[in-house]
């Protein structure tokens, strides 16, 4: 399969910011679920359905500035289809952490770190392809 440079180069530009964007609402997603986890003892998945939940809020604040919303798309259809998609990115971010800590037997906040990388890759492609506008 060949890929287009010119898309590439368009895509590149949107990626970097929404690279830093999730690195910040990682962050963000990162701190809650270790003072949720560590310092107020709420069980790991709880913690980290309500980490996600933060960190997916932060991050539909700043999607509002870096990707154009898509023409004529009521602005209530885009949120359900942030959430819809915010509920996917969490599903895959509990599974890859569950995974992590019950099979391959990690450290907890490691685990979570790898379920917000896995996770980013499915949001920002659904962001980028499917929510906002990619032209």
């Amino acid at each position: 399969m060949r890929v287009n440079k010119d898309i590439l180069k368009s895509l590149l530009p949107k990626f970097i910011q929404y690279f830093f964007a999730g690195l910040f609402c990682a962050f963000v997603n990162w701190g809650v679920f270790y003072f949720l986890y560590d310092k107020q003892e709420i069980f790991y998945l709880l913690a980290a359905t309500l980490s996600f939940l933060v960190g997916a809020t932060v991050n539909f604040l700043l999607c509002k500035i870096i990707f154009k919303s898509k023409e004529g798309r009521k602005k209530t259809t885009e949120y359900i289809m942030v959430v819809l998609t915010g509920a996917i990115g969490l599903g895959i971010d509990l599974t890859v952490t569950a995974f992590c800590v019950e099979i391959l037997s990690l450290h907890k906040m490691v685990s979570k770190i790898a379920g917000t990388g896995v996770a980013f890759i499915f949001n920002y492609a659904s962001k980028q392809f499917y929510v906002f506008s990619h032209k």
